[in-house]
């Protein structure tokens, strides 16, 4: 494999047919790189049903939740590239990380169908269309034997095996364990937080014990001493 394509690579090898990328904006391509967008499909856990990004205009992610997301793009690459996904810099800052595999092969082409999950303490927000996945393209040193042909040839959008996994009642899901893990966090701070405000109240309360069994004791010397 041969070096990242630098932005007038990419253009040549779309011009000579090679690559394409459809819509592209010229805002997108970047030194050596193109920025694909949120599509107008998206599925997040504890829903039932696919999202109209589209029309919602937004993704809302919660702490712990997981999304496949389409892209706005559809990418084909000629038998002799490759790509590599990466999640823009903006996201991941923001705890966002991308679970998909890093590569798109020689001969793919369709919309690029991505799973990120939300590892931050606070929500992230995806706008529709916003720029989100980073994609390096490479020139291989020859054109590969047999160019890809499985089962993504060609996907248009969100499917129901790109769901499944979260939909099934009995697959716990990596959303879902590290919402757990969030919320078991937020209690153990609790806890930590009324004890050490318990300690706090019985330091206060310190000298108010002593004087209390003192007065005790005294209050039982005199029954005594009148019985």
């Amino acid at each position: 494999m041969r070096g990242v394509l630098a932005d007038s690579e990419i253009r040549d090898a779309m011009t000579n047919g090679d690559l394409a990328i459809a819509p592209f904006e010229d805002g997108c391509l970047e030194p050596a790189s193109y920025d694909f967008r949120v599509g107008d499909q998206a599925f997040l856990s504890g829903t039932d049903a696919i999202a109209d990004v589209a029309n919602k205009g937004l993704i809302i992610m919660e702490p712990g939740e997981f999304a496949v997301i389409a892209t706005r793009e559809t990418v084909r690459c000629g038998p002799q590239f490759a790509a590599q996904l990466g999640l823009d810099s903006k996201y991941a800052r923001q705890g966002l990380v991308l679970l998909s595999g890093p590569q798109i092969d020689p001969g793919f082409h369709g919309v690029l169908i991505v799973r990120v999950t939300n590892l931050a303490p606070r929500r992230i927000t995806l706008t529709h269309e916003a720029r989100f996945l980073t994609v390096q393209f490479f020139r291989l040193s020859r054109p590969v034997a047999k160019p890809y042909a499985g089962s993504r040839q060609g996907q248009t959008g969100l499917g129901s095996s790109d769901i499944e996994e979260l939909t099934h009642p009995d697959s716990p899901t990596l959303g879902g364990m590290v919402k757990s893990l969030s919320t078991l966090a937020s209690d153990v701070g609790d806890l930590n937080t009324s004890v050490a405000r318990l300690e706090g109240s019985m330091s206060r309360l310190s000298w108010v014990i002593p004087l209390l069994v003192a007065f005790g004791i005294g209050v039982t010397a005199v029954i005594i001493a009148f019985k």
